[in-house]
């Protein structure tokens, strides 16, 4: 799969963190019970956010900087319900019903199909925020104004060995919908995801998050199942 690697460094760099992070073995028990109530009550008025629709769709920006590097940035679109999505960044397009991830590339007119595995969830942030709490601790930041309201901040600090440092998170204050994040990794880069134009409740068909070969005749298949 010859993926480009300028347009899904980011993605792919999120991704390998996350993994690695559900995957890694647990610090110390002490690091684990640290609890914060302020961090925690922001991150259930968050989740049950985003538990109150049964999908949702979501443009984003994101950009990546480390000191004395040139910052990359690009955008992207989710669709989202339950563990299936569809999320375009840069022109490629994943596709996850549940059972099956596609990566479509048409510039390249390719697309790779593998068989689903939970960890490709950690693809898609909504899904893995359901169940932070067995892998990182919160920790209350501050209460900030941007763009004329209010937004929490809300660090997510990993309880297992991880190739990060930790997950900042910006939280509208009055409505708990999620404006962005920031990932810290050890080698002081920062990837940075700004989420707008919420969609809540769209209409969702099956296909949306399918990839149907017959309708891309000139397009190469890898089919990894």
């Amino acid at each position: 799969m010859s993926l480009s690697k300028r347009r899904l460094f980011p993605l792919a760099a999120w991704a390998m963190a996350l993994c690695l992070a559900l995957t890694a073995r647990p610090l110390p028990a002490q690091t684990q019970t640290a609890t914060d109530v302020k961090a925690q009550n922001v991150m259930d008025a968050l989740l049950n956010w985003l538990h109150s629709y049964k999908s949702l769709t979501a443009n984003f920006r994101y950009s990546v900087s480390q000191s004395g590097g040139k910052p990359q940035s690009g955008e992207g679109h989710i669709l989202l319900k339950g563990r299936a999505y569809r999320m375009q960044i840069d022109g490629t397009v994943f596709l996850c019903d549940g059972k099956q991830l596609t990566v479509y590339q048409p510039d390249l007119e390719e697309a790779t199909l593998q068989a689903y595995d939970p960890t490709q969830d950690e693809l898609n942030p909504f899904l893995w925020l359901a169940n932070y709490e067995k892998r990182f601790r919160s920790k209350y930041i501050r209460l900030q104004n941007q763009n004329g309201g209010l937004q929490d901040v809300v660090d997510l600090i990993p309880t297992q060995a991880a190739p990060f440092q930790k997950i900042r998170l910006f939280v509208q204050h009055n409505t708990h919908q999620l404006d962005g994040m920031e990932l810290y990794d050890t080698q002081d880069r920062i990837y940075s995801y700004k989420i707008s134009d919420f969609v809540y409740n769209p209409t969702v068909k099956p296909g949306d998050f399918t990839f149907d070969p017959a309708l891309y005749p000139n397009v190469l298949v890898n089919d990894m199942r």
